[in-house]
């Protein structure tokens, strides 16, 4: 076994680290030195961390607008439009919606859809529409190709005239 030797160097190393790795810690006020104490009360707590480095989010805490699925149009009306298909992957946080391969009546073709958003907004722009079609003469022989523009091009305005019909709902509930 090799014995380690314990020089005035690798004594200052380890002073050092142990200093960096203290700093680090998120019990001590940086400019008292001091312990923090924790604040019992909840709200006050979400206060005091919702102030950022650069911009003070404190003052807008109550314009907050969250970004959950059930708040994007174009991410319910997607959801909406093909929910006859099985989804093998849907990631909000992503942007991406994956079907499962899909046939209504014949097994030997068979269609998967790829839906990614580009925005939010109710635009044909902020979607795109990829298919592939997969056409088997037995189990084991299958030829997979992109599906035509026209019939992503048919998807992409069933999604987007959806989207438009939740829009005008909203829109309404809102008026009343």
């Amino acid at each position: 076994m090799k014995k380690i030797k314990f020089t005035s160097t690798n004594l200052i190393n380890v002073i050092l680290i142990s200093l960096l790795l203290l700093s680090c810690s998120k019990n001590s006020d940086p400019s008292t030195g001091k312990i923090k104490r924790y604040e019992p009360n909840v709200t006050k707590k979400m206060e005091a961390a919702d102030r950022g480095i650069f911009f003070d989010r404190g003052k807008s805490s109550k314009n907050n607008t969250f970004d959950f699925a059930t708040s994007n149009v174009m991410w319910r009306a997607t959801l909406d439009a093909i929910s006859f298909m099985p989804l093998s992957n849907a990631s909000y946080s992503g942007g991406i919606i994956t079907t499962d391969w899909y046939s209504s009546e014949n097994n030997k073709e068979m269609i998967k859809l790829n839906i990614r958003f580009l925005s939010d907004q109710v635009e044909s722009s902020s979607i795109v529409v990829s298919g592939f079609k997969r056409s088997c003469s037995d189990i084991i022989n299958c030829v997979t190709k992109p599906t035509d523009q026209s019939i992503n091009q048919s998807i992409k305005l069933k999604i987007l005239n959806k989207a438009r019909e939740i829009s005008l709902q909203e829109a309404a509930k809102k008026k009343k």
